[in-house]
């Protein structure tokens, strides 16, 4: 079981692809070396990673890396933007196979409020409407079939200050879409942030998660974050977010993980966190504190 499972993380432990000055002065060339030296096998794609495949290719050689993804909003519940989506979708599968990816991630982004630095993340998120869940999940249920065909997996990630937040949202999509084509990207953060038990969505989708985004949360901010309305952005300035292992974070990961191990998970699991504003303690060490974390509860 250990061996299906590859252990990645993200660069947004470094920087932050929603608000690029987070962090945006670290080179991906850091990113990339002390990914490597925590004990990591990859992690997805950045903002200022290069675009053009040969480079990208030699740079995780030189470090024995692979891209476990790339983040993909979509839009496919707004009728206007269907059709462009969908072939955003097939250029970013195109992109991934090519640097030998076997994942793509999506969450949905139509009327979302995650990238606006004034908005609630909570109280101004869209609600989508009977014609507009027709339309994300036939989108989706296209994209996944494209995904399929190239010999990928689609992982549909619900997202803070998005459409699917919280746990009727998550349960409705998975409901009605196709579960060949699209997954579950699990990410325990956001579940928790919305509310949402991320042991017992694990447990009652653990056959249907194809992709793991291990983040953790600090009680204290999300309590502010929810009180004063904070948007996204002014809650990843303010700390929400950290990795495993993280003493200050509130996720008890251990049954989790042990959750996918018994049911022999197979794929990536990827630690992530925003970019920690005051660097203290650095990135890496956040980086080597969550593989740690990863290694005593499942010793992989």
């Amino acid at each position: 079981m250990a061996a299906s499972i590859r252990i990645g993380i993200q660069p947004t432990c470094w920087t932050n692809d929603d608000f690029q000055e987070i962090g945006d002065e670290t080179p991906y060339q850091t990113i990339l070396r002390e990914t490597a030296a925590a004990g990591y096998e990859g992690g997805s794609t950045g903002h200022n990673y290069p675009s053009h495949i040969p480079s990208l290719r030699s740079a995780l050689d030189a470090h024995s890396l692979s891209i476990t993804s790339t983040w993909v909003g979509t839009q496919f519940s707004d009728p206007d933007k269907h059709g462009a989506t969908l072939e955003y979708v097939r250029g970013q599968i195109q992109f991934l196979k090519r640097i030998g990816a076997t994942d793509i991630v999506v969450a949905e982004l139509a009327g979302a409020v995650n990238q606006m630095r004034g908005k609630s993340m909570f109280d101004d998120r869209p609600r989508l409407n009977e014609p507009q869940w027709f339309l994300l999940a036939r989108g989706l249920n296209e994209a996944g079939k494209l995904a399929n065909e190239a010999g990928m997996k689609l992982s549909f990630h619900p997202h803070l200050g998005t459409s699917v937040q919280n746990e009727d949202e998550i349960d409705r999509l998975l409901t009605e879409t196709n579960p060949e084509l699209v997954h579950l990207c699990l990410d325990t953060a956001h579940q928790y942030c919305a509310d949402v038990n991320p042991f017992k969505l694990t447990s009652r989708y653990v056959k249907r998660i194809s992709h793991v985004h291990l983040k953790n949360a600090r009680q204290n901010v999300l309590d502010d974050a929810k009180k004063k309305k904070y948007s996204f952005f002014q809650s990843i300035l303010g700390g929400i977010f950290t990795v495993p292992g993280d003493p200050e974070g509130g996720i008890d990961f251990h049954p989790i993980l042990t959750e996918l191990v018994k049911n022999e998970y197979s794929g990536w699991i990827v630690v992530e966190a925003e970019q920690s504003p005051d660097k203290t303690p650095t990135p890496f060490e956040y980086a080597t504190m969550a593989r740690k974390l990863i290694r005593d509860c499942i010793n992989i």
